[in-house]
C-alpha cells in the first residue's frame, strides 16, 4: 500500500521545515509561494526567491502585487531578494552554502529569519536526477541548525510522480495551500487540477456562512471562469439548509450561463436530492463518480 506523504499547510509552516511543491499548475505555485513570502514579511523574515533562471527581482515577484505587495519597495529594502544563482550549470552543487550564508546574511541584517524558494529545471537535476538528489540531501542540516524554512518547487507536469516520491523523502514532507475555512466540523480548500473546492467533513448552520463566503470567492477566481466546482468526496454530511444554499448557488450562476459541479456526491446526499427535486435544478451538475466537468 503507497504511503501518501504527508502534506503541512503554508500557515503551519516553521523554522527547520524543508518542504516540497508538487505544484499542478501555475495557479497553485503563485497561491502556496504568495502565502509563504507575505507571511515572512509579517512575521519579519527575509523572503528569497532562487528561480530557474536569471530574471529582474520585479518579474519574478511580479505574482506578489496581486495580493496587495509593493513589490518593488520590498525589494529595495531588502525584505525580498532574487537570486540568479540556480541559473548556473552547476548552481546546485553549493547550494547548501548558499542558504546558509544567505541565513546569516539575513540575521545579521536584523531579520529574525530567512525564508527561501527554489525551483530547480529538470535538465539540471543529472543523469537519473543524481546531481538534484544529492543537492537536496545536504540542505537538511542547513535546515535543521538556522532560522530557515523553504519550499522547494516542482513542477508536476515536468517531473513524474515516480521521480517525486524520492524527492518527497528527501524533504520532511510536502507542503500545499492554506485551507479556505477550517473548524472543528468542516475544511475548505482550493483544488488547482480542476480548479475549485474541496469541503471534508460535516456542514451545518455553524459553518454554511464559511461555504458561502468560499463558493462567493471563486466567481472571481480567473481559473474557473463561469463554473465552480466543488469536490464533496470527503463530505460526511450536509444538512437542508446547507443544501439549498448549493441549489441557491447553482441557480444564480445559471442565470450568467455558468454551472456549479457537485463532483464525488455520496449517495445518501444523492437521495435527498433526488427526493426534493434539487438534482434537477437549472445551473446544478452532479458528479457522483468525482470525473472532471
Amino acid at each position: 500500500m503507497a504511503v501518501v506523504p504527508a502534506v503541512t499547510t503554508v500557515g503551519r509552516m516553521r523554522h527547520g521545515d524543508h518542504l516540497l511543491l508538487g505544484y499542478d499548475t501555475d495557479e497553485e505555485r503563485e497561491t502556496v509561494l504568495a502565502a509563504f513570502l507575505l507571511d515572512g514579511l509579517a512575521c519579519g523574515h527575509r523572503g528569497l526567491l532562487l528561480p530557474p533562471a536569471d530574471i529582474p527581482a520585479g518579474v519574478a515577484l511580479s505574482f506578489l502585487e496581486e495580493h496587495g505587495c509593493r513589490v518593488d519597495e520590498e525589494v529595495a529594502t531588502g525584505r525580498l531578494l532574487v537570486d540568479p544563482h540556480l541559473a548556473a550549470p552547476d548552481g546546485l552543487w553549493d547550494l547548501d552554502e548558499v542558504i546558509r550564508r544567505e541565513t546569516r546574511r539575513a540575521v545579521a541584517d536584523g531579520f529574525l529569519g530567512l525564508r527561501v524558494c527554489t525551483e530547480i529545471l529538470r535538465a539540471r537535476g543529472g543523469r537519473g536526477l543524481k546531481t538534484l538528489h544529492d543537492s537536496e540531501l545536504l540542505l537538511d542540516p542547513v535546515f535543521s541548525a538556522l532560522p530557515v524554512l523553504g519550499i522547494c518547487q516542482y513542477d508536476s507536469r515536468v517531473f513524474d510522480e515516480s521521480e517525486l516520491a524520492p524527492l518527497t523523502g528527501l524533504h520532511h514532507g510536502r507542503v500545499g495551500a492554506d485551507h479556505v475555512w477550517r473548524d472543528d466540523l468542516l475544511s475548505i480548500t482550493r483544488t488547482f487540477a480542476p480548479p475549485g473546492l474541496a469541503l471534508a467533513g460535516e456542514v451545518d448552520d455553524t459553518n454554511v456562512t464559511a461555504v458561502a463566503r468560499a463558493l462567493h470567492a471563486e466567481r472571481n477566481r480567473p481559473a474557473n471562469g463561469v463554473h465552480t466546482r466543488l469536490d464533496l468526496r470527503e463530505l460526511h454530511f450536509i444538512d437542508v439548509g446547507a443544501l439549498r444554499l448549493l441549489v441557491f448557488s447553482a441557480l444564480a450562476r445559471s442565470g450568467a450561463g455558468g454551472t456549479l459541479v457537485l463532483s464525488g456526491v455520496a449517495p445518501h446526499i444523492q437521495r435527498v436530492m433526488r427526493v426534493t427535486g434539487w438534482d434537477r435544478v437549472p445551473g446544478l451538475r452532479l458528479e457522483p463518480d468525482g470525473g472532471e466537468p
